[in-house]
């Protein structure tokens, strides 16, 4: 699928009742090379197969892009198209419900087949209220208001906050990615492949930020960019943050604290902000539970037994 096609399918796809990360054009167009994501738009449905390792091997729940299409014709298609092949039908980072569709549908359907489902916590996504994230209420984050107001007193009246595309700051989007992943290397971290891919898709998503619908915006501290974050739309009412890196120096003074608030006060017009899995990173899942989640979203993966 070329460019036009994730900008079609932005347009297209029924995302009233989507809340995961994995749904957005942008995130399927972001990681084809990460997951080996192939994809076909058939019979009223966008089907998603992944080739990665773990829970990432199978289709994803078919996303409709046709108001008269039917999950029934759906998973018809992938259980000829998996008979023809060979192959076991595996589904994955399908939510509970979305996983109870397709045991109905089965059920009802093609009662043979069944599907046996596990879930992993590392691949759950933390959902949150962008209000909450907006105007950080009450005691339970008194945390980061204090890392908040610790970055403005150490900086007051030498930062400021640019939104995109609205400001022509794409380069400094990548020049903190850049400067991120040196910071990082010579910490002495790797600079496995998955960064790799990550700095290609931080590039990408900038540089075709209008076909995917992306938006944003930079921290400056003395003019000089110090954080930033990127994100796109699930649907109408959930926002998925697909970056968020802050330069060492000003980390340490709560500029990502800074950097989520000031975004999630940009985009108060959506009821949720969708911050991602924590992929099994300690550090990142004590973060995202930090922000006191609204709702973790659980992904299950399964296979088909006859």
């Amino acid at each position: 699928m070329n460019l036009s096609d994730f900008e079609w399918l932005g347009q297209n796809i029924r995302a009233e009742k989507l809340l995961g990360s994995d749904s957005t054009p942008a995130s399927i167009f972001l990681l084809q090379d990460k997951y080996g994501i192939e994809l076909l738009v058939r019979d009223g449905f966008l089907f998603r197969r992944y080739n990665g390792n773990g829970s990432r091997n199978g289709f994803g729940f078919p996303l409709a892009v046709s108001e008269n299409s039917t999950l029934k014709d759906a998973l018809s298609f992938l259980v000829e198209k998996c008979s023809a092949e060979k192959t076991p039908l595996r589904f994955c980072l399908c939510t509970r419900d979305q996983k109870n569709e397709i045991d109905s549908c089965l059920s009802e359907n093609f009662p043979r087949i069944k599907i046996s489902w596990n879930s992993g916590r590392n691949d759950s996504d933390y959902i949150y209220l962008a209000k909450n994230l907006a105007e950080l209420p009450g005691q339970k984050f008194h945390k980061k208001k204090n890392h908040i107001a610790r970055f403005m007193r150490l900086y007051e009246n030498r930062w400021e906050f640019k939104t995109f595309p609205q400001n022509d700051i794409a380069g400094d989007i990548i020049y903190i990615e850049e400067k991120w992943l040196e910071e990082r290397n010579s910490s002495g971290g790797n600079s496995d492949h998955a960064l790799v891919l990550e700095k290609q898709g931080i590039a990408s998503a900038v540089e075709f930020h209008s076909a995917l619908n992306i938006r944003g915006g930079v921290l400056y501290v003395d003019r000089k960019p110090a954080a930033m974050t990127l994100a796109s739309p699930v649907s109408p009412q959930v926002l998925d943050i697909h970056f968020e890196k802050a330069l060492s120096v000003y980390a340490a003074d709560g500029a990502y604290s800074v950097v989520n608030n000031l975004f999630a006060k940009e985009s108060k017009n959506f009821l949720y902000l969708n911050r991602e899995e924590d992929m099994g990173v300690e550090g990142l899942r004590k973060a995202k539970l930090s922000y006191k989640p609204d709702i973790i979203l659980d992904k299950f993966y399964g296979e088909a037994e006859e």
